[in-house]
């Protein structure tokens, strides 16, 4: 009888806590309640290399969605981004372009049991940045998520297709951009507080992106990333490691290094 009590008292905090267990990475198919904000600020850390340089890249993304109504969401995401290479002056720094996103519910189902949802979306930047960072592009996106979240735990799955250089005075011609996301995480409540939770999370990433000026074929990386979240009410601290585990093999294309993710996000 107590552990029954107890288990539906935790069904009851996860099925109705303002922020769910799910991806750190990978967004989510189900949409924020009409008028409510989520603010998300992230610090995040990338390096890449290859026989000739090495190039550190730190940004600081703030992210700011807002429920327009329970199945429709718009989102604004801006970014300053500090980039250098090793054993040179050179520094590139200033803003990222302006990216922008609207986010529809395609299907929700809600049960005692889960929560399944499916949410397209259409994004694009727009090339507002500063000269050093701005691709001085539009690059238009279509994506779907799809989120099902049976009681404990979520999965999550985002894809993206990307069609760089649509338009703009391009810096250089980039590839087409296609990503998949995998997202599997846990809701584990701290003992004697079911407002307070920690969240087990793994990603799985796979991006492909087609020909570019530089490298005369598509290029292909996949990463392995844990990570964990905290979560207390409408606050979620979250850290995040990115494990290149296979990427194209070309003298062309810099490698890519570990990839750190730190944030934190906030419902109001």
């Amino acid at each position: 009888m107590k552990s029954r009590l107890i288990y539906l008292l935790v069904l009851f905090f996860c099925c109705h806590a303002k922020l769910f267990a799910g991806g750190i990475s990978v967004d989510a198919g189900i949409t924020p309640p009409q008028d409510r904000f989520i603010m998300r600020t992230q610090y995040r850390h990338m390096s890449m290399s290859n026989s000739m340089m090495s190039m550190n890249t730190n940004m600081m993304p703030l992210v700011l969605a807002y429920g327009v109504t329970p199945g429709f969401t718009v989102m604004a995401r801006g970014m300053y981004v500090h980039q250098t290479v090793e054993n040179t002056s050179n520094v590139n720094k200033g803003f990222n372009d302006l990216y922008i996103l609207s986010k529809f519910r395609l299907y929700r189902k809600n049960t005692a049991n889960y929560v399944f949802g499916i949410a397209p979306y259409i994004a694009t930047n727009v090339p507002l940045g500063s000269k050093e960072i701005s691709d001085r592009t539009w690059d238009p996106e279509l994506g779907l998520n799809i989120s099902y979240r049976p009681r404990f735990f979520s999965i999550d799955v985002s894809t993206s297709y990307i069609f760089s250089n649509l338009s703009g005075k391009q810096v250089s011609k980039m590839g087409n951009i296609f990503s998949l996301n995998t997202a599997f995480s846990a809701m584990i409540p701290l003992k004697g507080k079911l407002s307070n939770a920690i969240s087990p999370v793994l990603e799985l990433t796979y991006i492909n992106e087609e020909e570019d000026d530089e490298v005369n074929m598509s290029t292909n990386l996949i990463f392995l990333s844990p990570g964990i979240s905290f979560i207390h009410s409408s606050l979620t601290l979250e850290a995040l490691v990115q494990l290149p585990i296979y990427h194209t093999e070309n003298s062309n294309i810099m490698s890519q290094k570990m990839r750190l993710i730190l944030g934190v996000k906030y419902m109001f």
